[in-house]
């Protein structure tokens, strides 16, 4: 997978052209969403990314489309996602390296 990201403000009629050129990572992300029990979206659910001993590394809150992302990832390294909706832990998922 590979990312980058950038910044740019541009002035009035001014017309910005660039190129992007992406590096090989071989670090993951991983995307989801949440889900009701009829398959619905779950807005504003907090999604909790955890290492292997449960300290807390990244929190975020699903959209309203009920999804979310952590990344980037280290590869080969165990990772606990924990959500929680109204202060009911609605999943607990382990995600183990391929």
């Amino acid at each position: 997978m590979s990312y980058t990201k950038f910044y740019f403000r541009p002035g009035a009629g001014d017309n910005i052209y660039t190129t992007v050129h992406l590096f090989p990572d071989e670090r993951s992300a991983i995307n989801g969403r949440v889900l009701d029990t009829k398959d619905r979206p779950i807005q504003d659910a907090l999604v909790l990314l955890l290492d292997e001993s449960h300290t807390l590394l990244s929190a975020v809150s699903s959209d309203e489309a009920g999804c979310f992302a952590f990344g980037p990832l280290k590869p080969d390294t165990l990772y606990c996602i924990k959500v929680y909706k109204n202060d009911i832990r609605l999943r607990e998922l382990e995600i183990r390296p391929d």
